[in-house]
């Protein structure tokens, strides 16, 4: 505990000498002196708002442009500001636009916050890092399941498959037996009635025993033979098992709230036929996803391809992609809060799920001006205003978020409280199907009886001449 103090008064001590303004001799104060640079000013909230105003003037702030303001004072050098063109902003996409301005040599100092790139080192030079990020998906949060078929997720499906064979197993040997017992005269009742009639009979009588059995509701059914009542007792046993098991995980899957497959990687992105990356045009995330070879990620870039509106050019357009739910976007985490607390002033709930980091992390720095003798005195004083913490704090004071309710994980469980009409909506649709099914079956035997009795008046009137009255 003491060395951790010593080490912390050390370090105290460290930045007071280094960037107290009374300390001429301070290499920091007087690195830059009299220099001037040419900024851009680009509007990318949270981090960078800029405003316009009457008579081309305009407010810039934000945690980004904080870094100039600071740094201007403290290593005592001069600024202007130079707004990115909304022209080509809107025709190149901004990040281009940043870009250009570097390219064209009409900044000396670029706040885009730019990803070095072997490509981009043809053009210009780069800063100290502002900062280095892992990124996450930002994706529309999965809706529930659907309790229509609460009934079904007790059991597999695999388990139901088996389950049907078995019924049909135990209705076909329950038949079996009794026809085989009726051949033996063992049951009086089946004479005077034709084979198909009484193995129908049976049939039916065996289906409404085995239903009853299944809904717990028991019906009686008396044969003396001993391997029938052997095979029932069996039956029994296993309906008991498999009844119970069923009704005691009835309850909590049709109250259980279960949410659908989310996305929660780049694998997972790639397998989605309903969600494609969004990613603004010319960056570096853009790009390694269009020119990429390995599978998720060339999935990603196809899928990207085919809906061209998924790279947009501004920020504006990327926010539209974004709250539409159509689309899922990689970004830091500090830009997901800002985009989920957007939404959540919007439409007042949760429409987002983010997702654990993926395996891309992204370095980003000041563009600077391509040969520019104060570049590496900038990087230095950069790196010192790095190292005092400033740029987090500037960061977390300007966001102010409140959306841990959001970020909570998603979970299956059952609610605590009374079961509401929803829950049993597969109930009600299974009496649906049954009563539809009943009213069906009425309307064909009644067609079939008017058929019969209309061709046994036709054989009556052949056979004796008139109808009977």
């Amino acid at each position: 505990m003491f060395e951790h103090l010593v080490v912390m008064q050390w370090k105290i001590i460290t930045i007071f000498m280094l960037f107290h303004p009374s300390l001429s001799f301070s290499p920091i104060r007087n690195g830059l002196n009299g220099a001037y640079f040419r900024v851009s000013a680009h509007h990318f909230p949270p981090y960078q708002v800029l405003t316009h105003g009457a008579n081309e003037t305009f407010r810039y702030v934000g945690s980004t442009p904080n870094v100039i303001y600071w740094m201007a004072e403290k290593f005592n050098f001069t600024y202007t500001f130079f707004p990115v063109d909304s022209a080509e902003s809107a025709k190149l996409g901004s990040v281009q636009a940043g870009l250009n301005q570097l390219i064209k040599k009409e900044v000396d100092i670029s706040t885009l916050c730019i990803v070095p790139t072997l490509e981009r080192t043809q053009h210009m030079e780069f800063s100290y890092p502002v900062a280095i990020e892992s990124f996450k998906l930002l994706v529309p949060k999965p809706g529930e399941e659907s309790r229509l078929f609460g009934p079904v997720r007790p059991f597999q499906y695999s388990t139901w498959g088996c389950l049907l064979i078995s019924l049909i197993s135990v209705l076909v040997v329950f038949t079996v037996f009794a026809w085989y017992y009726s051949c033996w005269n063992s049951l009086p009742t089946d004479h005077g009635h034709g084979a198909w009639e009484i193995l129908s009979a049976k049939l039916g009588n065996y289906t409404m025993y085995i239903a009853s059995t299944c809904t717990n509701q028991g019906q009686a059914i008396n044969v003396p033979q001993h391997s029938f009542r052997i095979l029932a007792g069996v039956w029994l046993l296993a309906a008991t098992v498999l009844v119970n098991c069923y009704s005691g995980t009835l309850m909590s899957s049709l109250t259980l709230t279960k949410f659908k497959a989310t996305i929660n990687s780049l694998e997972d992105l790639a397998a989605s036929k309903e969600l494609t990356m969004t990613a603004s045009a010319n960056s570096v995330m853009a790009e390694t996803m269009l020119n990429a070879h390995s599978s998720a990620l060339k999935a990603i870039g196809n899928a990207m391809r085919q809906k061209p509106d998924s790279i947009f050019l501004t920020p504006e357009k990327g926010l539209h992609n974004i709250f539409s739910l159509k689309y899922a976007f990689p970004t830091v985490e500090s830009y997901t809060s800002y985009l989920i607390n957007i939404d959540l002033r919007r439409k007042g709930e949760c429409r987002f799920h983010v997702t654990d980091r993926v395996p891309i992390t992204e370095l980003y720095t000041f563009g600077l001006q391509k040969g520019n003798k104060f570049n590496q005195l900038f990087s230095e004083k950069l790196q010192y205003l790095w190292e005092t913490g400033l740029m987090i704090y500037w960061l977390k004071n300007n966001l102010q978020l409140s959306v841990d309710k959001c970020l909570v994980k998603n979970k299956d469980s059952a609610r605590q409280r009374a079961i509401k009409l929803v829950d049993l909506t597969s109930a009600f649709f299974i009496l649906g199907i049954g009563i539809g099914f009943a009213l069906s079956s009425f309307v064909i035997e009644v067609v079939y009886f008017h058929l019969q009795r209309r061709q046994s008046l036709k054989f009556l009137k052949f056979t004796t001449g008139k109808l009977p009255k």
